[in-house]
């Protein structure tokens, strides 16, 4: 088995692993038997495959793989199930972290530390960077900039009265500017149009219903998050020289 085979391999084992948590989550009022029980499930037969690809590379790599992934995920599950149940906290134990776990110990046994070092550099050319710092600006500071120019409206009574899922707006309100801005970069301009499209079609039946204030104010809100996502694309392509 070649050493790039190896790594994706180990990749889908951590995937699999990931979708038997998700089909079968342990119970909100689990005991501390079940809690232990759940985790050895999750963690044993992942160690025990990435153990089994390693024994290519040498007896040594596949004990220290089965160690260490035994013990990382124990450790990092463990984590995840007793902290408050939030994205950020799910995605950095449940994956970020892991997946980091299986490229550095993939990259120990088979000695490829040059290559991951080459990657790293890769991502930190001045263009990735860019692209980087334009995507992150159209998160947290974009979103708290649209928020506070949306404020005045914010207190009205046919607003009050909208129901929505909790959170609901701010998820989607990051991934249309994420989407948008890839475009812009990709000088993709169609599909921005066909974004812009389907949103309108989603909401197509509510803002129908809804009094004219609720119109007017998702109106408002969607032209600033696409005029934001499209400024910051364009910066970006011109300082990439795009």
């Amino acid at each position: 088995m070649t050493d790039l085979m190896l790594l994706p391999l180990m990749l889908l084992l951590h995937m699999l692993s990931s979708l038997w948590a998700n089909a079968r989550p342990l119970p909100e009022q689990a005991d501390r038997l079940q809690q232990r029980a759940w985790l050895i499930l999750k963690a044993l037969p992942l160690a025990a495959a990435i153990s089994a690809l390693l024994l290519s590379q040498g007896l040594v790599s596949g004990l220290m793989g089965f160690i260490v992934i035994l013990l990382s995920q124990l450790i990092l599950e463990h984590q995840r199930l007793t902290r408050p149940q939030t994205f950020t906290a799910s995605f950095v134990l449940g994956q970020l972290i892991p997946v980091a776990i299986v490229v550095l110990l993939w990259s120990g046994a088979t000695d490829n530390w040059s290559q991951l070092a080459a990657a790293f550099e890769q991502l930190l050319q001045p263009q990735m960077l860019t692209v980087l710092v334009g995507a992150l600006f159209l998160l947290h500071p974009t979103s708290s900039l649209i928020a506070l120019i949306l404020t005045p409206w914010l207190n009205h009574v046919d607003l009050q009265d909208e129901q929505s899922l909790k959170k609901a707006g701010r998820l989607i309100g990051f991934l249309e500017r994420l989407l948008a801005f890839a475009f812009v970069v990709m000088g993709q301009w169609s599909a921005i149009g066909f974004l812009l499209a389907a949103k309108s079609i989603m909401r197509f039946n509510d803002t129908r219903q809804a009094k004219r204030p609720v119109s007017e104010y998702v109106l408002l809100g969607t032209l600033l998050s696409f005029g934001t996502s499209v400024a910051t694309g364009l910066a970006v392509r011109t300082l990439l020289g795009g």
